[in-house]
């Protein structure tokens, strides 16, 4: 199944497949090799049957699923291998059915299935490695206070709706929340500031334009805070009718 060209393609967008083999089975069949890089001629300790393992980490991962971490249901290995496991999000395991396992597109349609037991989507490695750079990307902007910038990478991800997970609208959350309290900070310095009305309301009014892209819930919360000191500001410089 590792060589097969259909499910290595399938499993590199949609799931992580670890291997966990100690080695010791059949005696010497996993003693390490010593290859040579072709591009850096550095020489390395390679698994001969794992192609892009050590032996050293193929042998750990079994170790680490027979004692797992904290909230992670352990593996325990049946009277026979091999064997394969599905872990989900939460950590549960449940063992497939070894037939299905063993060929391509059974073996999707079990971890497909799987996947439908979580609330919201699977999400794609290409797309959400995506996700990863806009988050990063608006992470910048927010510490450079290009407020603008910083929200408008939120709602290239938040735009997505329905078909982000629940993990990742959680996410655009924290980062529109933290995005918040720095433009309220930025907000309370522009009208609290040493500067003249008319600066203060320049600011004010450059600070509404950069925060105006709504995400999905709407605008952030800081929004409505400006536009009512706006409108008293308007208020204010509107002479009384006679």
């Amino acid at each position: 199944m590792l060589e097969n060209d259909d499910f290595v393609a399938w499993t590199n967008e949609n799931c992580l497949c670890v291997v966990g083999h100690n080695g010791a089975v059949h005696g010497e069949d996993h003693k390490p090799v010593d290859v040579t890089d072709p591009k850096t001629k550095e020489s390395k300790s390679v698994c001969p049957k794992y192609l892009g393992l050590t032996c050293a980490e193929h042998q750990q991962v079994q170790a680490d699923a027979q004692n797992p971490k904290d909230g992670v249901g352990a593996i325990k290995m049946p009277g026979g291998v091999p064997a394969t496991f599905m872990v989900g999000p939460d950590g549960a395991v449940e063992q497939m059915d070894q037939a299905k396992s063993q060929v391509a597109k059974q073996a999707i349609d079990e971890l497909t299935a799987y996947q439908k037991k979580y609330e919201g989507k699977a999400i794609p490695s290409k797309k959400y490695d995506v996700y990863k750079k806009l988050f990063a990307d608006g992470d910048t902007a927010l510490e450079a206070g290009k407020w603008k910038e910083a929200l408008a990478a939120l709602q290239k991800v938040d735009a997505d709706g329905k078909k982000l997970s629940k993990g990742l609208v959680e996410k655009v959350k924290a980062k529109a929340d933290a995005l918040n309290e720095k433009v309220k900070a930025k907000f309370d310095e522009a009208k609290d500031g040493d500067g003249d009305a008319a600066a203060k309301l320049k600011a004010v009014k450059a600070l509404r334009a950069d925060v105006s892209t709504k995400l999905s819930t709407g605008p952030l919360a800081v929004v409505a805070d400006i536009d009512a000191w706006l409108k008293e500001q308007a208020a204010a410089a509107t002479p009384p009718a006679k």
